[in-house]
């Protein structure tokens, strides 16, 4: 075997270097095979140097000549048109209803030999699935893909493969390989590994301890993965038997140090997952306190910034306010001469206030006398008036008196020529 299988991870070590042996216990000189679902390993030729290999799968993994988009269901290829028929972990990929079907195709196209691997419907299988998927659900937080698809659609009903391949007119040879502990132990390393790049050294040198010291022995009551092979021949189930796989002595010594690194890798991948995350939170928070700093740095410049504004505008108020505390001060000179100023017209208005009380009392007093000498005035101006008064009014009494006797005297007299006159007319009457 060589360096490069050798150093290959040890889950596909197992599928390749097991359908090897098988096809080589058969003895085929340079059998044509055809691999179903060969994905993009393509590892199968490298374990058959003496082998024509085509690979099928449903889509292209490059241009290359032995490969043909095919879907296992419906093979594009004429009956028997193929010594050896190869399918690895590739049935429980394939919705259930449709299973029979594609092994039926296989068993079709086989001249001599169909081989398919899987991992069966067995419960000791989906345990070491569950406790795998739980590594990398540990460290990811969702499930495996494959590892999802196997719970989505199933594993294998291994009695639908066999009665398959008997009603193509096959006999069927089952062998099972890997203890399903181990697989469950070492595909956790790996998923460990994925999280962890660092382990990578540490993980190959666990695949390859168990690629040269462990896969030869490795056989269990409880494998992960059984090889189912129908046969067209009796002489090929004979070979087969005679020469079964996996029939070395177990490698106690490796096996135990592989199963002891797997739970110590677990232990330490958590420890330090656990501490990563406690990083990465930390890591946020110095990131959000960075940030804050920048933005407070960001804010502190604009404030140095409005600062240095704020001091270039104190500055030229200071100037403004010096010039004017220097005016203040020469109006505050002015003020206090005309203070003295006004200070001196207030005394000379206090003695013009003094003199004018003094002329204004004295008015007071030429006024009172003068008021006093008025009234006297009045009041003798009055009397007289008022003797005066009493004089023509005696006058006008007395005229009026007179006034009255001279007209009762005319009306005497107007009544005695009345009188005068009535006489003489009626003498002259009397007389005519």
């Amino acid at each position: 075997m060589t360096q490069t299988l050798l150093d290959i991870p040890f889950d596909h070590y197992q599928r390749y270097a097991a359908a090897a042996h098988l096809l080589n216990a058969l003895e085929l000189p340079n059998p044509s095979v055809l691999e179903v679902g060969a994905n993009r390993q393509r590892l199968l030729g490298q374990f058959l140097p003496s082998a024509s290999l085509l690979y099928t799968d449903l889509h292209a993994e490059g241009d290359e000549q032995d490969f043909v988009v095919a879907d296992a269901t419906a093979l594009p290829f004429a009956d028997q048109s193929f010594d050896s028929i190869v399918s690895l972990d590739v049935i429980e990929h394939i919705p259930a209803h449709l299973r029979r079907q594609a092994i039926a195709e296989m068993a079709r196209v086989a001249g001599r030999v169909v081989i398919v691997g899987f991992p069966p419907d067995r419960p000791w299988v989906h345990a070491a699935e569950l406790d795998a998927n739980g590594r990398w659900q540990e460290l990811f937080g969702d499930d495996y893909a494959w590892l999802q698809e196997h719970k989505e659609l199933g594993l294998v009903n291994t009695e639908e493969v066999v009665a398959t391949f008997e009603a193509a007119g096959l006999q069927v040879v089952r062998f099972g390989q890997g203890n399903s502990d181990m697989w469950s132990s070492l595909m956790g390393a790996h998923f460990i590994k994925v999280k962890f790049p660092e382990l990578e050294p540490l993980v190959a040198a666990a695949d390859r301890l168990y690629n040269s010291r462990v896969f030869a022995g490795d056989q269990s009551d409880q494998p992960y993965r059984e090889y189912y092979v129908g046969l067209r021949r009796e002489e090929d189930v004979a070979k087969l038997r005679a020469n079964p796989p996996f029939q070395a002595q177990p490698d106690e010594e490796a096996t135990a140090l592989l199963s002891g690194l797997a739970h110590s890798l677990r232990s330490l991948a958590l420890r330090t997952d656990s501490s990563e995350r406690e990083w990465a939170s930390t890591a946020r928070l110095l990131e959000a306190y960075a940030a804050d700093l920048a933005v407070a740095k960001q804010e502190w410049g604009a404030t140095a910034a409005f600062a240095q504004t704020l001091q270039a505008a104190k500055d030229e108020t200071d100037k403004a306010f010096f010039a004017r505390e220097a005016e203040v001060h020469a109006l505050q000179g002015e003020w206090q001469a005309s203070q003295q100023q006004w200070d001196a017209r207030q005394e000379e208005w206090q003695a013009l206030q003094q003199s004018w009380d003094a002329r204004e009392a004295e008015l007071l007093s030429r006024e009172e006398v003068t008021s006093r000498r008025l009234t006297s005035e009045r009041e003798a101006d009055a009397a007289l008036h008022r003797q005066e008064r009493e004089a023509l009014e005696r006058t006008n009494a007395e005229a009026a008196a007179a006034y009255a006797r001279s007209r009762r005297k005319w009306k005497s007299a107007m009544v005695v020529i009345a009188l005068a006159g009535l006489s003489a007319g009626a003498a002259v009457a009397w007389v005519l």
